[in-house]
């Protein structure tokens, strides 16, 4: 796995932003990479707002886009100060989503970092944040929380595609002090049929053999694999239940501190849209969820 090397995260400066940043910094330290603090300036809905405001006063200070890009580099300059990171100050013009899209993708990004919503104590994402995970180009951490200390414990939602693979890889290079947990939901009968039919039926181990000790056998051997590259153990586990309620009960229950899933959608050409299960653990958890494309 590459290592990370740059990270972006987009600020607003509301707190769910300000939790980005502090996720953002902690991960620049794990890893050694730089960091880039990203604003984008959306000059349609500073002409909204003008009529609200004393015209007088506004005439008397610097203009707005003046006073945020001075703020983003004051910012940037006392992270650096404290953390003795690479902290670099960007300043983008445009509707937030569209002008940090085109911002990651011109500058091959590592890991964008973004807070779920202004208000992160809520559920659900914010406007930005759907927005940007519709169809990103690099791995994408939502925030919700800002914390002092690295994830204890990651959850990797994996059914063994290629995707999910990715997803659990990013997931174990990205947090390497975190125990790691392989949680494989299998669904109810009729989803577990369109599953069953996906396998080679060379890899079955034998006509009684069931379909959870295949899975689980996979998802050891995976588990196996990834413990090489990671402090601790990493643990394999296969539910019976539908994969977003199974996802969202496990890291509850663990706890965990963040959750990973695979972007795209499953089945033979799935578009490259948010998968389902992806969007309601998106929108129905208060954890950081880290989304591998």
């Amino acid at each position: 796995m590459t290592p990370i090397r740059n990270i972006v995260v987009a600020t607003d400066f509301s707190p769910g932003s300000n939790a980005a940043v502090d996720r953002a910094v902690l991960l620049a330290q794990t890893h050694g990479a730089s960091l880039r603090l990203l604003h984008a300036f959306d000059v349609s809905a500073w002409h909204s707002l003008q009529g609200v405001f004393d015209p007088h006063r506004l005439a008397r200070e610097p203009p707005p886009d003046v006073q945020i890009q001075r703020r983003l580099t004051e910012v940037a300059a006392s992270l650096a100060a404290k953390t003795g990171l690479q902290v670099e100050a960007r300043f983008t013009v445009g509707k937030a989503a569209s002008a940090i899209n085109a911002y990651v993708n011109a500058h091959d990004t590592a890991l964008l970092v973004i807070g779920s919503r202004p208000e992160p104590g809520l559920l659900g994402l914010g406007s930005t944040a759907s927005r940007l995970l519709r169809s990103p180009t690099c791995p994408v951490l939502t925030v919700r929380w800002g914390h002092a200390r690295p994830y204890a414990k990651v959850l990797v939602a994996v059914d063994l595609g290629a995707d999910a693979m990715r997803a659990a890889t990013f997931a174990v290079a990205g947090f390497p002090a975190a125990q790691h947990h392989l949680v494989l939901a299998l669904a109810p009968a009729l989803e577990r049929a369109a599953w069953l039919q996906a396998l080679a039926q060379e890899e079955l181990a034998g006509p009684h053999d069931s379909m959870r000790a295949q899975a689980l056998r996979q998802l050891e051997q995976l588990a196996l694999t990834l413990t090489r590259q990671t402090q601790h153990p990493v643990i394999a586990e296969v539910l019976e239940d539908s994969p977003a309620r199974a996802i969202l009960e496990r890291a509850a229950a663990l706890p965990a501190d963040c959750v990973a899933v695979s972007h795209h959608g499953q089945g033979a050409g799935a578009e490259r849209l948010l998968g389902s299960m992806a969007q309601q653990v998106l929108q129905h958890t208060l954890r950081d969820v880290l989304v591998v494309p």
